[in-house]
This record gives structure tokens, sequence and C-alpha cells, in this order.
């Protein structure tokens, strides 16, 4: 078999494993549409593995996720120290990139909560997931439950076309702010990602954090973690 025969073989089986993909996209968007409660009766580790690997929804993240220094500081730093240093953790937003932070809190899961108001994230959440709104989250757990909140990504942040959008104003800061200093004990740490293009001032910048929340150098990176030539930024903050 000449080497032209190979390359063309093989160019054939990628699109068809190509058409292969965007068949079980359809199909699987098709059951969720038709039958939502189907994916009740599915293992979240089976419905994941289907997701990952046979439809690949990863494959536009995957150079995200081992060159952007944002993610790889969450992954390496940031998200280690919360583990050691913090009790009750909290994530807001659940994302297929985002699952593996699980991986973190595997020995003790029920230190680990994530909350997404898109019911269809709820298969990248931890074993104590709550599909609401954060500025609902009152509802969900006590005043002064959590020790750390991880909000990342999430502030500024739209997806149009899965009709998801982050708060970016003013007032839709103010509210969410408030909603988890309710529930995050005093001297608590809120951890804020975000990407200056979407929101160019910081919570602090922009006046928001009082009377709830000031900035804290109790941290191994200080206040603010900056990136050379990214547009990411985080800032740490300490529940008053």
């Amino acid at each position: 078999m000449t080497q032209l025969v190979r390359a063309q073989l093989a160019q054939g089986g990628s699109r068809m494993l190509g058409i292969l993909k965007k068949l079980l996209v359809r199909l699987a968007y098709w059951v969720n549409d038709v039958f939502p409660s189907a994916k009740s009766l599915v293992p979240k580790s089976l419905h994941r593995f289907v997701l990952l690997r046979i439809v690949g929804v990863n494959e536009q993240y995957e150079r995200m996720l081992r060159e952007n220094p944002e993610r790889l500081f969450l992954k390496n730093e940031a998200l280690p120290w919360v583990r050691d240093t913090y009790e009750r953790v909290l994530f807001v937003g659940t994302a297929s990139y985002a699952c593996q932070h699980e991986k973190l809190f595997a020995d003790e899961p029920d230190r680990y909560t994530t909350i997404d108001r898109n019911p269809a994230a709820k298969v990248w959440g931890g074993k104590h997931h709550i599909v609401a709104s954060v500025e609902e989250i009152d509802r969900h757990r006590p005043p002064g439950f959590f020790d750390c909140v991880v909000l990342s990504g999430v502030l500024g942040y739209r997806v149009p076309e899965h009709d998801d959008y982050g708060p970016v104003e003013r007032d839709d800061l103010r509210r969410v702010i408030k909603a988890l200093h309710d529930v995050m004990r005093p001297g608590a740490l809120l951890l804020v990602g975000w990407n200056l293009r979407d929101m160019p001032q910081s919570l602090s910048q922009l006046g928001l954090l009082e009377p709830y929340f000031a900035p804290t150098k109790e941290t191994p990176w200080g206040m603010r973690k900056e990136f050379p030539q990214d547009l990411h930024v985080f800032e740490f903050y300490e529940r008053k």
C-alpha cells in the first residue's frame, strides 16, 4: 500500500469519526430535549466518559488546559492550596474543562460543593451539586457554611448559544457579593478570577466590596495575581 493511499484512508477515517461525533452530539441533545429525565438514569461517570472520550466536548479546550497560565495556576497552585487550607469550599460554575477540580477532594468529597444554574451542567458538578443561580445559594446552605468560595470565569462571562449569562452589571454583581457573604464564615476567602476584556476593573475598584469583603494579603500570592501578556487576573478577598 502506497503512502498516498494510506494518507487517503487516514483522512477518510478522520472524516468518518468527525461525522460520528456530530451525530452523537445531535443524539445527546435530542435525548436531553425529548427525555430530560433520562440523564438521571445514567451514572455520572459513564455520562462524563461519553461526553469526554466519545463526543470529545473538551477538544476545543485541550490547548487552553495545557498552556494557559491562569489555568495552570489554578490547577497547580491555587486550588491545591485552597484544598489544604480551607475545610468547606464552594465552586461557582461548572464546565467540562473544570470537572477535574473534583479530584482534589476525592478523599473528602463532602468538603466540595458546586453550583450552576444550567441544569445541563450538573454532570460536571461534584457529589454535592446545586442547580441554582449563585444569588440563591442561601436557600441551599446556612449562614457561615463555607470557608472558601472560588468564583473564577463567571464575572462578565457570556455564552449566548447556551442562554448562559454571567453578572456584569453593578446591581447584579452586588447581589452576588451579598449572597456569598451570607453563606461564608467571618475570615473566609473569596477567590475571584476574571478576564479584563470582560470587566476592566476589579470588584474592589468598582467599590462593590463594602461592607462585605476586603482585599487580603493572606495568600501565597498577596492580594492579586497577574500574568505577563495575559488579560486574566485573580484577586483574593476576606469575608468581613
